[in-house]
């Protein structure tokens, strides 16, 4: 990276990821929140500083520019400040969230600009405030990893392969 940081929004497209935003330590040992964002190209092995970002946006690369999507987390609850960020991965150029304080998958349909929910996945987020879970796209799956439901909390990993055009998915 060109920017070390920690606790940083990331999601990946084919072979280009993005890493946005952070906590990094300043030279007094304080921490400070990053404001860049980088992306790691693949087949080239390297990472390419672009323009930041404020607000909940849409990156296009022919531009180089961020396009601003209105209240696009419209929807989110927040139960506690202390929440994680949401998780987001884009499979087959659609965008997904674990909505954490629910354990809900959700598909953003882009024309509607509304978080269709899918169903809900068998990690516990909501119990750590979707600290500690993991949600990533691979190839044409998504991949939650996290703990079970169960009283022992078993730590599991669940994949699917998602459809957005199908409601309460299990």
């Amino acid at each position: 990276m060109i920017t070390q940081r920690v606790m940083y929004g990331s999601a990946s497209y084919g072979k280009t990821a993005f890493f946005a935003r952070g906590i990094q330590m300043d030279d007094n040992g304080n921490p400070i929140v990053v404001r860049t964002v980088e992306k790691y190209n693949a087949d080239a092995k390297s990472w390419t500083m672009i323009n930041g970002m404020h607000k909940a946006r849409n990156y296009d690369e022919t531009t180089n520019s961020w396009e601003l999507i209105p209240d696009m987390l419209k929807d989110m609850t927040f139960i506690t400040p202390s929440q994680s960020p949401p998780l987001i991965a884009v499979v087959d150029d659609n965008l997904y969230m674990l909505e954490t304080s629910l354990n809900e998958l959700r598909v953003y349909d882009i024309n509607t600009n509304i978080w269709k929910k899918l169903g809900v996945v068998p990690v516990s987020a909501n119990t750590t405030f979707g600290w500690g879970t993991a949600f990533k796209s691979m190839g044409d799956r998504l991949l939650v990893v996290g703990s079970s439901h169960s009283w022992h909390r078993k730590g599991i990993v669940y994949s699917s392969c998602p459809s957005p055009d199908v409601e309460e998915q299990h």
